[in-house]
This record gives C-alpha cells, structure tokens and sequence, in this order.
C-alpha cells in the first residue's frame, strides 16, 4: 500500500524531500537519497558527518510512525562479507611463516619455520583475529 512521505536527507546538508509517494519508509528514503540537491525544497546546513534520513508520514503529526534511516550502516552491513572474503583471499592458504620468515611483515623467527605469525601488529595477525571474531571466535 502506497503512502505519502516527508522525507529529510542528512548529508553535507540538510534536503527535505516532502510527499514522496512510496510502499515504505525505507523506499522513500531511497527514492529521496538519490534525488538532485536543486529538487529539495529546502536546503540547510548540518554537521555534514551523517548519512541518514528523517522520513516522516504524511498526517501523522506526532510523529509516532516517523523512522530514522542510517545509510552509513545500510552500506558497511552489504561491504562486510565482501571484506571477510578478501581477507580470506589475502591470507591464502599457505602459513604466513614460511621459512622463519613472516610473508607479511618480514620478522624472523628462528623457532618457527613454518606456522602463523605471532607478532600482534603483522598484518597476518590481525586479518586472523577480525576473521576470528567474524566466526564469533575471540581473539
């Protein structure tokens, strides 16, 4: 069911889209996020830092139903499996010792010939602890 949305864009200013037709909140917002700054009806200044959206229903003036959109996390909520990955890919499958030499951040290790870098601040390390705490692992 259609229905009419005021919607307010925080970006490096303040865009208020006002009587956007649309199915839910979420698709006004979209709708008004992609839409040219010169088609606001109003511009103002804000803290430019957020990515969001104020979207309100048209005749609900208590604004029970109004909903704040962040599209900060919309969008690292999508990057994150596509970062896991790349980490995965980046790692490899072989150890990041390999000859007591760390692949990644070129330590000897005379104890170590082949294995897992221990030094907290390789670049190895910590791709396996985020990976770890992906899993749900701590690290």
């Amino acid at each position: 069911m259609t229905k009419r949305y005021n919607v307010h864009i925080y970006r490096e200013m303040r865009l208020f889209f006002p009587n956007i037709d649309a199915d839910t909140p979420e698709t006004a917002a979209a709708i008004a996020r992609d839409k040219l700054t010169d088609e606001a009806d109003s511009v103002n200044d804000c803290n430019g830092d957020d990515f969001s959206a104020l979207v309100d229903e048209v005749g609900d003036e208590q604004y029970e139903r109004s909903v704040m959109i962040d599209f900060n996390a919309e969008q690292q909520h999508k990057i994150v499996p596509q970062l896991l990955d790349a980490l995965r890919d980046l790692l490899g499958d072989l150890p990041s010792v390999q000859g007591g030499v760390c692949q990644h951040c070129g330590r000897e290790y005379d104890d170590i010939a082949s294995g897992d870098c221990p030094s907290d601040d390789c670049p190895s390390y910590k791709a396996r602890a985020a990976l770890a705490r992906a899993k749900g692992g701590a690290r």
